[in-house]
């Protein structure tokens, strides 16, 4: 949806009023509201496309954790505007972010410090209880009086597998970058070759969080005042390299949080443990269909007595369904970056590297005539997406996709490419496979 402004003056649950558009973005909107008690913060909507439950379960798994570094979620829940299902999450006050910090100042070691103590006893809490970030930038670090939280509307679960760990790892890279440019106000280790400090243990959790080596869990041992931190030897001029003498740093207080993997009451359609009971059926009943086949051919040849068996048919809905791509940070200080949806929870998603009705949704209209001016202007600059006008249901939503329909590879692929062009960072890959 492009005109949120239409929803402005609107009150959400009785209780919120929309005041004003902060920023829209795909099929999400930020607007300022009351926190229901009469302070100002901020509320966000996003279209439900049939995935309602999967972004309400996540709130739900935020809510669980209470974690002293995540923004808290006030309250959360569904609402219908105008004909249109919404989901919506109501979030605590913040006081400033630290994307406006690093652009008038650097921050100091000891404000860096704090950054990230707050930030990797979070991530350590997200990681551990099967939750992603994938949105850790400056602007999403904000200040709640004296305590540094992370915007928490945006996460997920971890993927199975392979998928999961790099995402995890993408959560520490980024993470070093976020220290980096606290200190030095620059995104690269080039650039701040000069300019960054050689302190433990900011040092080598910058260090080696960029270049991979070194995950949440090291950097939270780092972060702890009993850990000893080893200094690399490092070349000095032409000379030989030498060992730096280690520097002692005062204790840097880490915040303690249980690791218990949190279980979240979910609805008995939704949730991580439903779905996978969900997909330990199905593979039964794939077994027994592949073994009624196989005998049903086996009696055939020999000229047994054949019988008809009618098996009804198990949807399953894969773990590893498609990512919530991360989004643009938004210019208010109180908006976190909107981010996008899981897939439709009821359409089941082909094996990895299958062929399937795979689609990226780059935008979201009410209206089939805004959507096909967006997809008019898409072609002038970006022929190669080849953006076209979609609707599952024969009626609004009106999507924007690109690149026709394809493999779920082919899809995430094509998000990665779409994003390098300029499109929205909430696009994101969907199976409309009927």
């Amino acid at each position: 949806m492009e005109l949120w402004t239409e929803y402005e003056g609107r009150t959400i649950d009785g209780a919120f009023p929309l005041t004003k558009l902060i920023r829209p973005e795909g099929r999400s909107a930020f607007f300022s509201t009351s926190n229901g008690v009469g302070g100002p913060t901020v509320i966000r909507l996003i279209e439900s496309h049939f995935d309602d439950e999967e972004i309400l379960g996540r709130w739900r798994g935020i809510q669980a954790l209470n974690h002293p570094n995540l923004v808290k979620l006030i309250q959360f829940g569904r609402v219908t505007l105008d004909e249109t299902s919404l989901v919506y999450a109501v979030m605590e006050p913040v006081d400033a972010n630290m994307g406006e910090i690093v652009s008038e100042r650097r921050m100091t070691v000891q404000e860096t410090k704090q950054v990230a103590t707050s930030l990797a006893s979070a991530l350590d809490a997200l990681h551990t209880n099967g939750f992603v970030h994938e949105h850790i930038e400056p602007a999403n670090v904000l200040a709640v009086g004296e305590s540094i939280k992370l915007r928490s509307d945006c996460i997920r679960e971890t993927p199975e597998g392979r998928e999961g760990s790099e995402l995890k790892r993408k959560d520490a890279h980024d993470f070093a970058v976020v220290l980096l440019q606290a200190l030095t106000q620059k995104k690269t280790l080039e650039e701040a070759k000069r300019e960054l400090p050689p302190d433990p243990p900011l040092d080598p959790i910058i260090r080696k969080g960029i270049s991979g080596e070194w995950g949440i869990p090291e950097m939270v041992a780092a972060l702890r005042p009993d850990t000893e931190i080893r200094v690399e030897a490092r070349p000095v001029a032409v000379s030989q390299p030498r060992a730096e003498k280690v520097v002692e740093t005062p204790p840097v207080e880490l915040p303690t949080y249980p690791t218990n993997r949190v279980r979240v009451a979910e609805e008995k359609t939704g949730g991580i443990e439903g779905r996978r009971l969900l997909i330990g059926g199905g593979a039964m009943v794939l077994l027994l269909l592949i073994a009624l086949f196989l005998h049903g051919r086996w009696s055939k040849s020999a000229g047994a007595v054949q019988a008809n068996a009618v098996v009804p048919a198990v949807g399953t809905e894969a773990n590893d369904a498609a990512p919530v791509p991360a989004l643009e940070a938004p210019a208010a200080v109180s908006a976190p970056a909107p981010a996008a949806a899981a897939p439709e929870a009821s359409v089941p998603a082909p094996a990895a590297g299958g062929t399937g009705q795979w689609r990226v949704v780059a935008f979201t209209y009410n209206r089939e005539a805004q959507a096909q001016q967006k997809v008019e202007s898409l072609r002038v600059v970006h022929p190669d997406l080849r953006p076209e006008v979609f609707t599952p249901s024969g009626r609004a939503p009106y999507l924007v996709v690109v690149g026709g329909t394809m493999s779920k590879d082919e899809a995430f692929a094509f998000v990665r490419k779409g994003r390098a062009e300029g499109l929205p960072h909430d696009s994101y890959a969907q199976n409309y496979r009927r």
